[in-house]
């Protein structure tokens, strides 16, 4: 007969498979509360590095939203709006007309300045070529008259002399006709300095002003043309009409977009990449691009990196700060034929050195993702 215990519980004995444990005492192979949170932690830090080790060779991954180059068309002088030749979305070559405006005073300013142009440019022609030969004629006839005025005048003068010497004429009209010689003998010099002037052309000093002159009324064209042209607003490129700004009749003000344009073939967009790894990162390096809810990527290509950081504490001392600091980085996407829209998000993967050794090993192609 077994004795009964003073508690009042039954006795254990080596059969017992389940022996009573005292309330409080761990289970036999467990370790205690504190210790088994500690090695779930360091588990799960383990697993993270694991899996971040993994992804170094997968290349380095962001997300963004797709982007689009945009132009505004704008004018530099303003005016009313006389005509629109686009609406929101339609399509437009480089070159294509957008729309006319209207000023009155900027085409009245190009008629002046064509006009004192070609003013100053006859007059700049003129000086050039010099004298006409009808005013070389005159001069040269000219000096043929003053030589014969001068002729007469000496033989008048020679004849008053032997009178005035045989006593048949008085001194004062041997006085009379010496100075009418001297008068046709300077009238006969001045003659043939105007011949000469005539036949040798314009000052070169003169010729160079008219040349000066013609230039700046030139220039001055050259301006009012470009005042002009400001009033018929052409498409730079070939884009989409994205937005409208004004419409027919309203005016204007100088720079202010009419229209703006985005190129569909044209797109980017912003990643922002992590401190430690910027270093893998490099000018012209392959990029995929994924947008939300398509399998197949699109490629594109690392354009610009940022040299300043962002969304970082001024002062990053520890590796845990240094993590936080992110670099923006532009990626631009070769052209999609239009599959592409801008405002889609997106997912980018940047393969780096490590990236396209993993691929290159692989037996799909090289910058394909793993799927």
């Amino acid at each position: 007969m077994r004795p009964e215990p003073r508690d009042g519980s039954a006795l254990s004995t080596s059969a017992n498979p389940n022996p009573v444990r005292p309330l409080g005492a761990p289970r036999a192979g467990r370790l205690p509360a504190g210790p088994r949170r500690l090695a779930v932690v360091l588990l799960a830090i383990a697993a993270l590095v694991l899996a971040g080790c993994s992804r170094n060779g997968d290349g380095i991954r962001g997300a963004g939203t797709i982007e689009m180059d945009e132009v505004d068309i704008a004018s530099l002088v303003g005016g009313r709006l006389e005509k629109l030749n686009v609406v929101e979305g339609d399509t437009v070559s480089a070159g294509d007309t957008i729309c006319v405006l209207n000023r009155g005073e900027v085409s009245a300013d190009l008629a002046a300045q064509a006009a004192e142009a070609e003013r100053a440019q006859a007059q700049a022609r003129d000086l050039i070529q010099g004298s006409r030969p009808a005013e070389l004629v005159i001069a040269r006839e000219a000096v043929r008259g003053a030589n014969a005025d001068l002729e007469l005048a000496k033989t008048e003068f020679d004849r008053t002399e032997r009178l005035v010497k045989q006593g048949l004429a008085a001194q004062a009209d041997l006085d009379r006709d010496r100075a009418a010689r001297d008068a046709a003998q300077a009238r006969a010099s001045s003659a043939a300095e105007q011949l000469r002037l005539q036949e040798q052309g314009y000052r070169h000093q003169q010729v160079a002003a008219a040349k000066q002159g013609a230039v700046a009324a030139a220039a001055q064209l050259q301006g009012a043309r470009s005042r002009a042209d400001e009033l018929i607003l052409t498409a730079p490129r070939t884009g989409v009409v994205l937005l409208v700004n004004y419409r027919a009749g309203e005016l204007v003000p100088p720079s202010m977009p009419v229209v703006t344009l985005g190129d569909p073939d044209s797109l980017w967009m912003r990643v922002y990449v992590a401190a430690p790894l910027l270093t893998k990162v490099h000018l012209g390096a392959p990029v995929e691009v994924r947008p939300i809810g398509v399998s197949k990527p699109f490629h594109g290509r690392v354009v610009s990196i940022a040299t300043e950081a962002e969304f970082t504490p001024r002062a990053a001392l520890t590796e845990e700060e240094q993590a936080n600091l992110v670099f923006g980085v532009k990626l631009v996407l070769d052209r999609t034929g239009g599959r592409l829209k801008a405002g889609l998000p997106a997912d980018a993967r940047i393969l780096t050195s490590d990236a396209r050794a993993g691929s290159a090993g692989t037996s799909g192609p090289v910058g394909a993702s793993a799927r």
